[in-house]
């Protein structure tokens, strides 16, 4: 039971989360905010906002022509 109720919990908090970064138009943590391929380009957002701890600031990090990512900024 108390499995259960963890997995429950921790579903629910993701969900939050998630319509959380939905909300602000953003991209949230290690979610990707950029990127292109010769016939494709992102249209997502391009922004970054780390929905479980907002004065932890996110940057859209460039990994290659494809693929921008939302990584935490500094140490």
């Amino acid at each position: 039971m108390q499995l259960k109720l963890s997995i429950f919990f921790t579903l629910a908090m993701s969900a939050a989360q998630f319509v959380l970064a939905q909300d602000t138009g953003c991209s949230d943590i290690y979610q990707q905010c950029g990127g292109s391929i010769e016939t494709w380009s992102w249209t997502g957002p391009t922004c970054c906002i780390n929905s479980a701890d907002l004065t932890r600031e996110l940057t859209c990090h460039y990994v290659d022509q494809q693929y921008s990512v939302c990584i935490p900024t500094g140490p």
